[in-house]
């Protein structure tokens, strides 16, 4: 569900009006709840494939991962400086990319993805006592790093950890508290909970109180700790969704919808890089203009297109995913 609503909010910010009514509002909710939804989903599945492992059948698996969502980021970063920008080829745009020290637009994702599993890797054993009193004192820290002193940070590698206002990053310190909780509930086996969701409401009141005062959502680069606090009912009510669903999977129609995004799940990296691809390549020829319905067409094609290659893909490979 996360990379449907990742790649439609791509569709929208380029092709689309999301300045005024409906895709406003849906481009906030999205901004609110996607990249802290990605995150809580790595710790969920990290937990899941690592941290209950030893470190030794991890660390290759892991670095391996990071690997991936650094060349995924090269990828998508390089083909927005050569289509979307329109630069000249030169080695020094190339390195600027390949050395952290540019993050072109709608790539930075992919390197941050890098950067918090990197971290992870580092924070293993710690991690892996991940427990109720470890979380509230990683929330602790998330809030208190939204008041870092941004515009002194002007190094690109530290604006991945801390956030910058001379960078646009996701920062590992401040979504960190999604990623534990992640992690913590997956440990915990946590499903619906009256209390968390009422939590995760209170939470969210300054930021809806700030989006009603000024139409606007709170700071989001670098992030304040209202935009934090107001993802997390979001990502609770994706998650209770995917609970749901997978409850009621019995049911015919429920069994197709959650098999679907269960299949760009297990290649959502490819499903954003190609995305990305795509959407830079049109958004850079003729064929490119901005109308709310032609970001939802483009957005459809994306979709049967993504579908067809993986498809294609898939049979190739006997049906194995790649």
């Amino acid at each position: 569900m996360l990379t449907v609503a990742m790649m439609l909010y791509h569709c929208i910010q380029f092709f689309g009006k999301e300045e005024y009514g409906f895709q406003k509002i849906l481009v906030n909710l999205i901004n609110l709840s996607t990249f802290s939804g990605f995150m809580f989903c790595f710790g969920y599945t990290n937990q899941i494939a690592y941290y209950q492992k030893e470190w030794k059948n991890s660390f290759g698996k892991m670095l391996k991962n990071v690997c991936r969502m650094l060349i995924a980021f090269y990828i998508s970063g390089i083909a927005y400086v050569a289509l979307v920008e329109g630069k000249i080829f030169r080695w020094k745009f190339v390195a600027e990319v390949v050395m952290l020290k540019k993050y072109p637009g709608w790539s930075e994702f992919l390197v941050s993805f890098a950067a918090v599993l990197l971290v992870g890797i580092f924070l293993y054993p710690i991690i892996r006592r991940m427990n109720t009193i470890m979380f509230l004192g990683v929330a602790c820290i998330s809030c208190i790093a939204c008041y870092i002193p941004y515009e002194r940070i002007h190094n690109s590698w530290l604006a991945l950890l801390t956030g910058s206002r001379d960078y646009i990053t996701f920062p590992v310190l401040q979504y960190g508290v999604f990623f534990a909780a992640g992690i913590l509930v997956c440990k915990k086996e946590i499903r619906w909970n009256l209390r968390i969701l009422l939590l995760t409401i209170i939470a969210g009141i300054p930021c809806l109180i700030t989006v009603l005062k000024t139409g606007f959502l709170p700071e989001r680069f670098p992030p304040s700790v209202w935009f934090i606090c107001g993802g997390f009912v979001l990502v609770y009510g994706y998650y209770l969704i995917a609970v749901g669903m997978e409850r009621k999977r019995n049911l015919y129609i429920i069994e197709k919808i959650a098999h679907y995004f269960e299949e760009i799940g297990k290649t959502s990296l490819y499903y954003l890089l190609m995305s990305n691809l795509l959407i830079f390549a049109l958004a850079s020829s003729s064929f490119s203009f901005r109308s709310e319905m032609y970001a939802y067409t483009f957005f459809g094609m994306l979709m049967l297109i993504m579908w067809y290659l993986n498809h294609i893909n898939n049979a190739k490979n006997g049906g194995k995913q790649k």
